[in-house]
């Protein structure tokens, strides 16, 4: 239905508070809010809510993510809160979206709205509710284009395509006339929960490799007293955090060769983690599996959730213990943890594609899309060459990251290989791929 009146509603003089209303039914009018991060974490009653009724989870929308962008980064957070009201008066959350300013990751010399809202966070969509979830995003998109000082393209990653939220982003931008690109396109592994009375679903291993992974565990608890921990309170979540950083330091992603990519080597990432990991803990959103031999970690693997969908976040694991298959070892055991309480759906593993080692041993795949949208009506000049450019990066990347799979990975594993065959001191790979 035709919106009644673009733009209506806003207050110019103070953006971070502006609001647009779009008439979307007779009975249904829903406002969009251009938020700061305190307000939206002072709705925590609201937000639960719509994550109960919402068509599709994201961790990463959680209040706590917002909380630690506002008071570590200073990157400004704009948090899109779309309210539904309904003839009688009341107002429902029906969509939250965290957006901040930057710059394309071709570094074109524009700004862009870009989602998620930071490098450690791995999942773009808008959470919305599954029973107005056009009218959220319309609404939403309608806001950005009427907000001065907002930019007018979105650059929303990591947007699953197979879900409600990418159909709502189509049917939105098509209502508004706005253009919609699919910059690239790409599979990553996913885990659906068991059916009612039957097991966890089993690893795509072959039962060679099953064997192998339980030979391995048996050798291990030769060794010592071989457990498995959970850590789910906000305390031992925190300490046990602290733990992970300086097992991820401790190896090869602390290497300066890795141009420090461990989080612990880089304060600002380290405050954010720090930050984030302890609010989503506080709120329920966050548990750590770890694998301890006579006490000490030797691996450990965060895990988020909101709502009944799971999300993994980072591994890490001492390189000591590289030919007992750790991130194998522990995968297994957090799935089955995961899903014991029969409370969440799926598992999706973050991964940015299918060339993970996780992928190995999930079967599920989920098309993830990155997607540039245009609020300009009809389209702009601006946003097709920011589509173009975009497209080109990334297609350059995907040809890097394929031929380092294809040529250079092989030749530095049979190089490896060969040194370590003559006795040489040869440093061990890592068995589960990084973010």
């Amino acid at each position: 239905m035709a919106s009644s009146g673009d733009g209506a509603g806003l207050h110019s003089g103070d953006p971070a508070l502006a609001s647009v209303a779009d008439e979307i039914t007779p009975r249904l009018v829903v406002s969009v809010e251009v938020a700061s991060a305190p307000r939206f974490r002072s709705l925590a009653a609201e937000w639960r809510c719509l994550v109960r009724r919402c068509a599709e989870p994201n961790v990463f929308m959680e209040p706590a993510v917002a909380g630690a962008m506002d008071t570590v980064t200073e990157t400004p957070l704009h948090v899109l809160l779309a309210w539904s009201h309904r003839s009688g008066g009341g107002a429902e959350l029906i969509g939250v979206w965290l957006l901040v300013i930057a710059r394309p990751s071709s570094r074109l010399p524009i700004r862009i709205l870009e989602a998620p809202c930071h490098p450690l966070t791995f999942l773009g969509s808008p959470v919305l509710d599954r029973e107005h979830a056009v009218a959220a995003m319309s609404a939403m998109l309608n806001a950005i284009a009427g907000t001065p000082g907002l930019p007018k393209l979105i650059c929303a990653n990591h947007i699953a395509t197979d879900g409600a939220v990418f159909a709502a982003l189509g049917e939105a931008t098509r209502r508004r006339g706005f253009r919609i690109v699919a910059l690239e396109r790409r599979q990553r592994a996913k885990l659906d929960a068991p059916v009612a009375g039957q097991a966890v679903p089993a690893p795509v291993v072959s039962p060679k490799r099953r064997a192998e992974l339980r030979r391995l565990r048996k050798r291990l608890a030769e060794r010592g007293d071989l457990r498995e921990v959970s850590y789910r309170k906000p305390a031992e979540v925190s300490a046990a955090f602290q733990e992970f950083l300086d097992l991820e330091a401790a190896g090869w992603k602390g290497r300066k060769s890795r141009r420090g990519r461990a989080i612990r080597n880089a304060p600002p990432l380290s405050a954010f983690a720090q930050t984030m990991i302890a609010g989503l803990a506080r709120d329920g959103c966050a548990g750590i599996e770890a694998l301890r031999l006579d006490g000490r970690a030797f691996a450990m693997n965060i895990w988020l959730r909101s709502g009944r969908t799971a999300f993994g976040w980072k591994m890490a694991y001492d390189e000591r213990y590289a030919k007992s298959s750790p991130g194998s070892l522990l995968m297994h055991a957090t799935t089955d943890t995961v899903f014991s309480d029969e409370t969440i759906d799926g598992f999706d593993s973050c991964n940015r594609d299918a060339s993970a080692a996780l992928a190995l041993i999930w079967p599920g795949r989920r098309e993830i899309a990155d997607l540039l949208i245009d609020v300009s009506p009809g389209g702009s000049v601006r946003g097709r060459l920011t589509a173009l450019a975009e497209t080109l990066f990334r297609q350059g990347r995907g040809f890097a990251r394929r031929t380092y799979q294809t040529h250079v990975k092989p030749v530095y594993l049979r190089v490896l290989a060969r040194l370590s065959a003559q006795g040489r001191p040869a440093r061990a790979r890592p068995e589960t791929p990084e973010r």
